[in-house]
């Protein structure tokens, strides 16, 4: 999902960082200015597709393990990032 950032950042918000926010809540942060979005301008099952998907990518990025939901494997289960 590509998105701007009030700082003039452009890209996929999945690139953003996962956070959490000071109230608690997720929120996904700007690599560039720090802008907090908790997506709720999206349905929950929507937010909470991007969230995985940028935790995932943030895994990748730092060569670690994600836990991710797989069909057929229980609820959560964790799995290497390639």
């Amino acid at each position: 999902m590509h998105e701007a950032c009030y700082c003039g950042r452009t890209g996929e918000i999945e690139d953003r960082t996962p956070v959490l926010d000071d109230d608690g809540m997720r929120a996904l942060e700007s690599p560039d200015c720090g802008h907090l979005d908790r997506l709720e301008w999206l349905s929950d099952d929507a937010r909470t597709e991007v969230f995985e998907e940028a935790g995932q990518r943030k895994a990748r990025r730092s060569g670690r393990r994600v836990a991710t939901r797989m069909a057929g494997m229980g609820p959560w289960c964790s799995v290497p990032i390639i």
